[in-house]
């Protein structure tokens, strides 16, 4: 098949025989259509060629220890100050609300961990003194999560 002969469909990117053909009059008759080439990259060319990593890496290697190491340095600082540059930071409201929700946050959850934990202390205190409230809390405990967790089986249908 050749290259004449073949024409590029649009949905696939391949190339194939037209669907119908014409004589070689009408052919000769008619202009050639010139071909739409659809430029798909995002950013427009640079114009020059790109020069290859590996060498920019045999540039970087040039020198002694210590001005490769200074080098080294000077580069990284840089590229922290550049990065440091596109940071946004928040205005002195946004640094307000935000603190204030760490802080509710922070007391809230102390609060909480701070009740489990007197309520589980005071528990065993008991169930020292007297095993049998301790084991009576434990057996409701685990009725409790065996009836929590049927509960849960049943309502879902699906396993995620």
């Amino acid at each position: 098949m050749s290259a004449d002969k073949t024409v590029k469909d649009p949905q696939t990117g391949r190339r194939r025989r037209p669907l119908l053909t014409r004589n070689r009059a009408e052919e000769a008759e008619l202009e050639p259509e010139e071909e739409v080439v659809e430029d798909r990259s995002i950013t427009p060319g640079k114009g020059r060629a790109t020069p290859s990593r590996r060498r920019q890496e045999e540039d970087e290697e040039e020198g002694n220890l210590a001005t490769r190491t200074v080098g080294g340095l000077r580069g990284y600082f840089e590229g922290v100050r550049s990065e440091l540059d596109k940071v946004v930071w928040p205005t002195r409201e946004e640094i307000r609300r935000l603190t204030t929700i760490v802080l509710v946050t922070l007391v809230v959850c102390s609060l909480v961990l701070g009740t489990i934990s007197f309520l589980f202390t005071e528990l065993f205190r008991l169930g020292l003194n007297s095993p049998i409230v301790l084991l009576a809390v434990m057996v409701i405990g685990i009725v409790v999560g065996l009836v929590v967790l049927r509960l849960s089986n049943g309502r879902s249908s699906s396993p995620y």
